[in-house]
């Protein structure tokens, strides 16, 4: 059995929860209508945190009849982890095996492209002749399907764990797979309700540290470029609070601030490619230090809303580029008054996950 994430329990981890994520999550869910139930998606660890901290607090609810947590939708890559998240939330459709960016940006080649349907697929898989390079690329399609067929959501809440722009090859993978699930979010859902998505919250959760790869580097410094020959304003501000209006200047001077002010463009155009428009609420990042040295944990945390006319793709720029946008979260002593709210909080969570652990018969959580 794999042991709990390494971070469940850390403080400043879980103000980030309580503190950036459970304000937007909670009024969304108080504007959702018609008896409908909140729809969440996660890349949530063995420790559940994130889904306990909503079962706590009434946004998602254990259903009585058959103790399964409803309407809570995660993808896992590994086995064990998987099986037993699945086996919390306790419903076999809550759960994706698979990395979250293999299955979204699946694409067809020769032999799937005849299976069109997870149904076919299914009686395919009963070929026993198949190879197992096929067996695998047929699972994976079935999986594509299901986690489409999954959309809308009011929240998805992705912890990528390492870079937002990984070591190359496909540099762009997690920025592609971003823009795939925006397009989702503009499909009806499949279930009984047909639910329509009209504003989402989306968290985007990475690293960053003196190791962020120089094609990384350089795509942040093309952003900032097309940023500045678009936007008049936008120049003016960098060189305002910059120094300079040139980016590799700035890369030079401030690589880490260049992190900051660059890929949430990304993530913008992405959105308006799609019809949504994009505000940030909170921008939030911790410093730690780790086996290879120090690095930076960054969220950003925005509402998505149905784009009319002009979709913000500068506007998004500026609020990056605002340093006081920014919310850093320092070192916290347990010991003091917010380090023991905290642990109150946490330790509340623990026990409502601790009760399902008990139920489904599964490990608990110890004592944060």
């Amino acid at each position: 059995m794999p042991s709990f994430d390494k971070y469940w329990n850390d403080l400043q981890k879980h103000q980030k929860r309580v503190g950036y994520w459970l304000p937007h999550w909670r009024d969304l869910a108080g504007r959702i209508k018609d008896g409908r139930r909140f729809r969440y998606f996660t890349l949530c660890a063995r420790s559940m945190i994130d889904v306990f901290m909503l079962v706590k607090e009434g946004i998602v609810r254990v259903q009585p009849a058959d103790n399964s947590v409803g309407q809570v939708q995660f993808c896992e890559c590994d086995q064990d982890q998987f099986s037993e998240i699945k086996e919390l939330i306790g419903r076999e459709d809550a759960g994706f095996l698979g990395r979250l960016e293999e299955v979204v940006l699946f694409q067809d080649d020769d032999i799937t492209r005849r299976f069109r349907t997870p149904e076919s697929i299914g009686t395919g898989l009963e070929d026993e002749r198949l190879k197992k390079d096929v067996i695998d690329r047929l699972q994976l399609k079935r999986t594509f399907f299901h986690v489409r067929s999954s959309f809308p959501y009011d929240c998805i809440n992705l912890d990528f764990c390492g870079y937002y722009y990984p070591e190359p090859p496909d540099m762009l993978r997690v920025n592609r797979t971003v823009e795939r699930l925006f397009e989702w979010q503009r499909r009806p859902s499949e279930d009984a309700e047909q639910v329509e998505i009209k504003e989402f919250i989306l968290t985007v959760t990475c690293r960053y540290d003196a190791a962020f790869p120089p094609p990384a580097e350089a795509r942040l410094v093309q952003l900032v470029r097309s940023n500045c020959r678009r936007s008049r304003e936008y120049q003016n501000e960098l060189q305002r609070t910059r120094g300079t209006a040139r980016p590799e200047e700035w890369a030079r001077e401030d690589r880490e601030d260049l992190f900051f002010a660059g890929w949430p463009k990304d993530i913008a155009a992405s959105a308006i490619q799609n019809g949504w428009s994009m505000e940030i609420l909170d921008y939030v990042y911790y410093r730690r230090v780790g086996d290879r040295g120090p690095f930076v944990i960054a969220c950003l945390v925005s509402k998505l809303t149905l784009a009319r006319g002009d979709a913000g793709e500068v506007r998004t720029a500026l609020l990056a580029l605002d340093k006081n946008r920014r919310s850093v979260i320092g070192e916290i002593d347990r010991a003091s008054v917010q380090g023991q709210g905290l642990l109150e909080s946490l330790i509340g969570i623990v026990a409502v996950r601790n009760e399902q652990a008990s139920r489904r018969q599964r490990p608990r959580l110890p004592d944060p």
